[in-house]
């Protein structure tokens, strides 16, 4: 037995509707993180090849796509907060403990945050100024793949409590994050690196990079419906619509099958009974035949509009949506394996004490539908304002 046998605060509601917020909420939030990763390789891409062929085209495209890039970064942080608070409630014993074993990189996160929307919008003011602006991009592509990566790891430390004993003996001071390095604070910062494959002492995971690397290229999948969407704004000129279409295409296909070879790597990399209980739960089974399909169907639809360079408002919302699905039944499936996990060391979600306090929580789903509202009410707003200028000249 690896948890306390009782949680000291019990669940403010029905453990099945916070699951389910969580599981909405996190699908949103893991769709706006796709979307800025996406875009942040597009415009590195796009950038790079206009200044070296001087197309003002492309130069223009990464223009379209780094303006809206502080305003995806707003969605990602505020959509983020919810899920974090759920997985709080629900896995409070074990996240906890995890976040604590790794304190002082969990924390850097904020930092991190602060100094990726900072860059976000050098990007566009650069763009606009005639400067080089890739390796901006870069560099806030590789922070906000070390964020990532940051997730990634503690989301999958929390689910091995064998290994955290060890962690706390060897480094009781929130540093426990090492691959056998000399220095503390050398070892940890190492990790914020998004390509290192990180390791914590005796607790190496071999699903923690695949689990991150599927969040990642969902950001190619998601990255190219936003291109493609982009694409049909009437006041852009249409070399500008054919860019983007033409890479939007090609990114998300590329995104959609490096995507399924990671969730494939990640199943095979699950205990034998994780595996079996995932095949025989009908809603898991279910939602990883969604995310198969769906990714499939989005890939398809973005190659009709990227190969024939031609696509239309109803055409990119379907793509969007169809996007969207995936990565809900991604999720959904992404919870079952932390649930069976988290079974097989003692903690069930579903045993949980509960003392439910509806009026909070209609509370809550009140201003939830309020934001939803807010957030259409000012996606038509900026759709009826004047258009600014979207064309950058080498």
């Amino acid at each position: 037995m690896f948890f306390p046998s009782a949680d000291p605060i019990p669940v403010p509601a029905p453990v099945w509707l916070m699951k389910l917020l969580s599981l909405v909420t996190l699908a949103l939030h893991f769709s706006a993180v796709m979307i800025l990763v996406g875009s942040l390789v597009l415009i590195c891409c796009l950038n790079l090849a206009g200044r070296s062929l001087k197309s003002a085209d492309q130069i223009s495209a990464s223009f379209v796509l780094a303006r809206r890039l502080p305003v995806i970064m707003t969605f990602v942080v505020n959509l983020g907060i919810p899920p974090l608070l759920f997985a709080q409630v629900l896995y409070g014993r074990a996240l906890y403990t995890s976040s604590i074993l790794i304190a002082v990189t969990w924390l850097s996160v904020i930092f991190l945050v602060m100094a990726d929307y900072w860059l976000l919008y050098r990007i566009g003011s650069m763009i606009e100024a005639k400067r080089r602006a890739w390796p901006v991009a870069l560099l806030a592509l590789l922070i906000t793949l070390g964020i990532g990566h940051i997730y990634s790891m503690n989301m999958t430390l929390m689910l091995r409590p064998q290994v955290w004993p060890q962690m706390y003996a060897q480094n009781p001071m929130g540093l426990s994050l090492g691959r056998a390095a000399n220095s503390a604070v050398g070892d940890a910062w190492l990790h914020l690196l998004p390509f290192m494959h990180v390791r914590p002492h005796g607790a190496h995971d071999p699903t923690t990079t695949p689990r991150w690397l599927f969040v990642m290229c969902g950001g190619l999948v998601f990255g190219g419906l936003w291109a493609l969407t982009l694409s049909n704004m009437r006041h852009i000129e249409e070399g500008i619509k054919t860019c983007l279409r033409r890479t939007g295409g090609a990114v998300t296909v590329i995104g959609a099958a490096a995507q399924i070879g990671c969730a494939l790597t990640v199943v095979r990399y699950q205990p034998e009974v994780v595996r079996q209980g995932l095949g025989n739960h009908a809603l898991y089974h279910v939602a990883g035949l969604l995310f198969l399909a769906t990714a499939a169907v989005a890939a398809l639809l973005a190659l009709l509009q990227g190969a024939k360079a031609i696509s239309n408002p109803a055409l990119a919302t379907v793509g969007l949506l169809v996007g969207f699905l995936s990565v809900a039944g991604a999720v959904i499936y992404r919870d079952g394996i932390r649930d069976l996990t988290l079974k097989q060391v003692g903690f069930n979600v579903w045993d949980r004490i509960e003392v439910s306090n509806w009026s909070v929580i209609g509370l809550f789903l009140l201003l939830f539908v309020v934001m939803i509202g807010a957030i259409l009410w000012l996606l038509n707003v900026m759709r009826q304002a004047t258009p600014p200028t979207e064309r950058v000249t080498p």
